[in-house]
């Protein structure tokens, strides 16, 4: 298996726990933009030890530190949806694999942009996904 696959897997482990937490959360009343708030704190902690880990400086280009102002706008949105579905009382047989289907909408951008081909499988990949909402959600 390539490098980028085991990465990819390692990601959907630390996703699906980092969720998973998202439901811990919410099952225990947490305040959402707290809860938020170390979450981040975590995250920015992780990559400053990365950065002095790896000795490289920060940099980046003002584009690409807009576009992560803007995703992070979009990530804080998605994450306090999802906290909120929890704490009131949202399933997450039912709540993960809606939030999960946001791949259609990546699947859908990386093909208007940036022109990836959309396969028969993939379409068929991506309607399981949705198959699998109406099943779970009843």
């Amino acid at each position: 298996m390539n490098t980028p696959m085991l990465l990819a897997i390692l990601a959907l482990v630390c996703g699906g726990i980092t969720a998973f937490f998202s439901k811990v959360a919410g099952v225990n009343q947490g305040y959402s933009p707290s809860y938020m708030i170390v979450q981040a704190i975590s995250f920015v902690m992780f990559a400053v030890v990365i950065h002095i880990v790896q000795r490289h400086p920060f940099e980046l280009t003002g584009k690409l530190a807009s576009f992560g102002l803007v995703s992070g706008i979009f990530a804080g949105v998605a994450t306090l949806a999802t906290l909120v579905a929890f704490r009131q009382g949202g399933q997450g047989s039912i709540i993960f694999p809606i939030v999960g289907l946001g791949v259609i909408v990546s699947v859908t951008l990386s093909f208007l942009i940036y022109s990836e081909p959309i396969t028969s499988t993939k379409l068929v990949g991506i309607g399981f996904g949705i198959a699998s909402i109406v099943f779970l959600s009843r």
